[in-house]
């Protein structure tokens, strides 16, 4: 999210993050990742439970909560949830394009763009080789592992799936891609962002 949160703040939505986790480790987190959002404190999971995102039968027994998105009007409608995406697992993930879509139309635009990020094969393989030393690769794996590596490789791949998999779903809806250009972390090139638009009329139709 870290990547599209300023498309979300100039619509004049501001976007928080909660997790169950104490505030000392969200200052690192934020420090160490450089995220822009705010990260909220929820260790007891009492907003988890609230929210009815809590993951009652986790198999370590630990005190999480489900991956979730919120749409939340807390102006005129009084905390009225708009849209929400509630996740099976971390794997499965909300594409940022699909938020920005459901803002977008709750917000009554008609001229809709959104953008999706493909990593390149590269970007992949150098986060996961990131995740360990020796590194891993995209398919190979040391005799050596450390505990939850492979996990996040699985991981990793997911995210890759799943934006491409985002990039037929907006051809299948009927959107039109107006533009790919390089994406950069800093002066490193890590995939392609695709930019697509569509018109919305006034009764709603696409």
């Amino acid at each position: 999210m870290r990547q599209h949160y300023w498309e979300i703040r100039s619509l004049g939505v501001e976007f928080v993050a909660v997790a169950n986790e104490e505030p000392a480790n969200h200052a690192e987190w934020r420090e160490r990742l450089d995220l822009p959002f705010q990260l909220l404190s929820d260790p007891d999971s009492e907003f988890a439970r609230a929210m009815h995102v809590f993951h009652e039968h986790e198999p370590k027994g630990r005190l999480i909560a489900r991956p979730a998105m919120f749409l939340i009007d807390t102006h005129a409608n009084g905390n009225t949830i708009l849209w929400e995406h509630v996740s099976p697992t971390s794997r499965h993930r909300v594409e940022p394009s699909r938020i920005m879509e459901e803002l977008l139309s709750a917000l009554d635009y008609r001229r809709q763009v959104v953008t999706v990020i493909v990593p390149s094969s590269g970007e992949v393989e150098h986060r996961i080789a990131a995740l360990q030393d020796p590194p891993l690769g995209l398919y190979t794996t040391p005799a050596e592992v450390q505990p939850g590596v492979l996990i996040q490789r699985d991981f990793m791949h997911q995210l890759a799936m799943a934006a491409n998999a985002e990039i037929h779903r907006l051809y299948a809806d009927g959107w039109s891609l107006e533009a790919v250009s390089t994406e950069f972390d800093g002066s490193r090139p890590v995939g392609q962002r695709y930019v697509f638009a569509r018109t919305v009329d006034e009764a709603g139709s696409k």
